[in-house]
């Protein structure tokens, strides 16, 4: 089983680390920029056909700096940066994307299922910038996407209940975020409270990383969690992982759901994803998601 550590112990606030590749001589460094990552299909092996798969937030970089016979750790950086490195003559240099789990800037970690990037043969010279553009990486071989629904069109609504307070199908190009569909969620004034899942069941095997990326744009709060049981003979009970604040604009976030997994329901396989809609200032609220992956190992 690939295990992986979660919270890197990032200590980003200082932000600049500098690791001589030739500490007993020192000198002046050079600057390593990195502006951004974005995120493609697989070459060769596709991943999704679907534009919205690879929405990403990656927001900060891991940067290792290495050649046959020594490899240094330069430290973790919010993009864009530049980073001083005490280099001389060739190197490669490895970027690992990282995001902030549940959007929060405290739990910045290394993604477990984004490869890294790698730039060969970078020739260090003192006092010279090295700028690196925009960086693609793919999702892993070994990335498994238990649930993924990009809302460009549905046969089935994939949300329970149905009815006048369902989440509905939309394709007003003005609210959407890609693929031609988004799903939207609307409450009158006198709403107060919607809590929809999934129709159908989760199955993961795999007692590991369980992170559901989404995006959305919402007026009022939504929650996210999980269904299920704690054991095969329990009661199923409901549990959220996160509630998310109102928003300008759409928003990428990556939801640990793991921890909750664990916690509240022992790694109990079968479970759906809960939703909840609250309105607690009585407005015309409005919520949109879009380009869900509820991301796992593959088993």
């Amino acid at each position: 089983m690939k295990k992986i550590l979660y919270i890197l112990g990032l200590c980003i606030v200082g932000g600049l680390f500098m690791t001589s590749c030739k500490p007993e001589e020192g000198g002046i460094p050079s600057f390593i920029e990195v502006t951004a990552f974005k995120v493609e299909n697989t070459p060769g092996n596709s991943v999704s056909r679907y534009e919205g798969c690879f929405t990403s937030n990656i927001n900060t970089v891991e940067i290792t700096v290495k050649n046959s016979t020594e490899s240094n750790l330069i430290g973790v950086f919010e993009l864009p940066c530049r980073v001083p490195v005490l280099c001389e003559g060739e190197y490669d240099v490895v970027l690992k994307p990282a995001i902030k789990l549940n959007g929060i800037s405290g739990t910045r970690s290394s993604y477990p299922f984004y490869t890294d990037a790698m730039v060969k043969k970078v020739n260090f010279v003192p006092d010279s910038v090295i700028t690196l553009d925009t960086q693609v990486v793919h999702y892993t071989n070994y990335t498994r996407f238990v649930w993924e629904e990009y809302c460009e069109h549905w046969v089935v609504n994939p949300f329970l209940p149905v009815g006048d307070t369902a989440v509905h199908l939309i394709k007003d190009k003005d609210s959407v975020r890609s693929d031609g569909g988004c799903a939207a969620i609307y409450m009158s004034p006198s709403q107060d409270t919607l809590e929809f899942t999934l129709k159908d069941s989760c199955i993961v095997n795999i007692n590991d990383a369980l992170i559901l990326e989404m995006d959305y744009w919402t007026n009022v709060p939504l929650e996210i969690g999980m269904r299920s049981k704690y054991s095969s003979g329990s009661t199923e009970a409901t549990y959220y992982a996160i509630s998310l604040y109102p928003n300008q604009g759409w928003q990428k976030i990556y939801i640990q759901l793991g921890r909750l997994w664990s916690n509240a329901f022992n790694y109990y396989n079968t479970f759906k994803l809960v939703f909840r809609v609250t309105n607690p200032d009585g407005i015309e609220a409005k919520t949109y998601m879009d380009n869900f992956k509820l991301t796992a190992y593959k088993e």
